[in-house]
């Protein structure tokens, strides 16, 4: 069975070349086939946000590879984010007293997405 998806030396550094240089993410790989579930964690500066930013194909890293089935998030990005979603900075749009899949349900029925 074929990766659904294969992420291969991916690096990205901000503020290249000057004092402020942060490096966010230095050569990670990873595989995930269809069915795999992964939860990113770490904290503040971890790179957890650039790294989902260069899946969703919002952001290119500096060197690297990715692929998503037969697809590279940012150089086929029309045809990519048509079966995706990704949420950002939403914490308010999620109720702590209530399960995420709740919130989830009902953001669907409020907003009319099928």
């Amino acid at each position: 069975m074929s990766a659904t998806l294969e992420i291969k030396n991916l690096s990205k550094t901000f503020n290249k070349g000057t004092i402020n240089e942060k490096i966010a993410l230095d050569h990670i790989n990873l595989t995930l086939n269809e069915g795999d579930f992964v939860t990113v964690i770490g904290g503040n500066g971890a790179g957890k946000s650039t790294t989902i930013k260069i899946l969703s194909g919002i952001l290119l890293p500096d060197s690297g590879s990715c692929k998503i089935g037969k697809l590279t998030p940012w150089k086929d990005r029309k045809e990519y984010v048509k079966n995706i979603g990704v949420v950002f900075g939403q914490r308010s749009q999620l109720w702590w007293d209530i399960p995420a899949e709740d919130t989830f349900d009902l953001l669907k029925d409020i907003y009319n997405i099928p």
